[in-house]
């Protein structure tokens, strides 16, 4: 186990399904002071209804159990939070007749310093990913376990005074590459642990893509009931901050001071050799009598001679490189033709990967870069280095993409989404639009991996 947090990415989507008319289920997350929660509810109509209401209420109550506080047992401190969202809810119920018979599942994770708590009342499900095998961590509180077509949830939040609910007996060590899944029944209920496990396993789409394509296969095959479920992954730190912070300003300070002393020593001493080779000179220039000097000039004579032959030398020199040039020159131009042709070549090979250059807004991170692009952070790290793991408004991020489509005339959205083999929804997230938008002609429109 690593001494520093795991990084975390997730994705959360709650749907009404094809059949209800409003989503009576609630997903929530949020933040503690050193790690994060997540929480799915599946909210039960009473005799007026109000299935949402017990959802949101469960969820929130929690929330705010937690809210502004630190928990030094973890464990303990879920159990509680778990027992007020309860009686919350209960006293709610009791005080008006038309919230009788209301209640909420529960499903809900908490991770903090690299272990994972967890806790469940009703059919919400928890399941854990490790090493591509797929466990379910919770035992849904029906009557009839063993025939889910004729079951009655027997544990509910609100339902009685007292709770009886599951609750993990220790917390799981979370390690890299570690995928959590917290879902309602309207996910179960339709996929099977295959078709769970195999849409997990899937590297290159994001924690909020899998949730998208788990809700998707749901209403398919279904989707009579409302649909929630949140995706957790864990992963390495993205930048080691400790190992660069370990460097003091003392020691930063010792090292400049250092690096000052050497260049100075380094400066004093060229110029301490060159004031000894100047008065080394003048003295010897000094002791040359008047026989040597005539001997100087004799030589200085000869070198004059040796100068002017030297001189014609260069320039019949001259002229047999201008000749050389000239037999070169047609050779050359056609190694560059041939450069060019081998460059074109490298062009239309490369022209099948497409990138969107993606100026970075203030706020934005790499996690919803990559849910809206539909590429992971780790292809993004990938292709863009340092940028991507410290994003900074103004810089440009390359983003990989099926194509950057230039509308014409005449398209739709559907012949667009029939072109490219992907879903309007995905083209109108990444574009940054709203679906159903009117097109217009010459409008650009990001066309995602798919």
């Amino acid at each position: 186990m690593t001494d520093t947090n795991l990084n975390i990415s997730f994705g959360s989507i709650s749907d009404s399904g094809k059949v209800k008319e409003y989503n009576t289920d609630t997903t929530l997350e949020f933040p503690i002071l050193g790690g994060h929660v997540f929480i799915v509810c599946d909210g039960h109509d009473g005799d007026g209804g109000h299935g949402a209401l017990a959802s949101k209420l469960t969820a929130e109550s929690i929330k705010k159990y937690f809210y502004n506080r630190s928990y030094k047992d973890i464990l303990r401190a879920l159990t509680n939070a778990v027992t007020f969202a309860n009686y919350s809810l209960y006293e709610q119920i009791q005080k008006n007749n038309k919230y009788k018979g209301m209640a909420s599942t529960l499903a809900i994770v908490i991770y903090r310093n690299n272990k994972l708590y967890y806790a469940y009342a009703g059919d919400s499900r928890i399941y854990h990913l490790k090493e591509n095998k797929l466990q379910l961590l919770t035992r849904d509180h029906v009557t009839n376990y063993h025939n889910p077509k004729d079951e009655d949830v027997k544990i509910l939040i609100g339902k009685n005074k007292d709770l009886r609910f599951g609750v993990c007996r220790k917390p799981l060590e979370v390690t890299e590459d570690d995928i959590f899944m917290v879902c309602s029944d309207g996910i179960t209920d339709y996929i099977t642990n295959e078709e769970i496990e195999n849409i997990l396993k899937e590297e290159e789409k994001s924690p909020e893509h899998k949730c998208k394509d788990l809700i998707d296969l749901a209403n398919e095959k279904g989707g009579k009931d409302c649909i929630s479920v949140q995706v957790l992954e864990f992963s390495q730190p993205l930048i080691e901050e400790k190992k660069i912070l370990n460097f003091s300003f003392k020691s930063v300070l010792y090292v400049l001071a250092g690096i000052v002393l050497v260049a100075a020593l380094a400066f004093a001493g060229v110029k301490g050799y060159n004031i000894y080779l100047t008065k080394k000179a003048t003295t010897e220039s000094a002791v040359i009598n008047k026989k040597e000097k005539k001997q100087v000039k004799s030589q200085l004579q000869k070198h004059e001679q040796i100068n002017i032959s030297d001189k014609s030398n260069k320039e019949e020199n001259k002229q047999i490189v201008k000749v050389q040039q000239k037999e070169t020159v047609k050779p050359k131009q056609q190694k560059n033709s041939n450069i060019k042709k081998v460059n074109a070549v490298k062009t239309v090979k490369n022209s099948s990967v497409v990138y969107y250059n993606h100026k970075v807004k203030y706020g934005e991170n790499l996690y919803r870069l990559g849910l809206r692009y539909n590429v992971s952070q780790k292809q993004l790290i990938d292709i863009n280095g340092d940028k991507a793991k410290k994003l900074i408004a103004g810089n440009i991020i390359k983003i990989p993409v099926k194509a950057i489509h230039k509308v014409k005339s005449g398209e739709s959205f559907s012949t667009i989404s029939d072109k490219y083999n992907v879903k309007i929804k995905y083209i109108c997230f990444a574009s940054g639009i709203k679906s159903g938008s009117q097109l217009r002609e010459g409008q650009i429109l990001i066309i995602p991996l798919e």
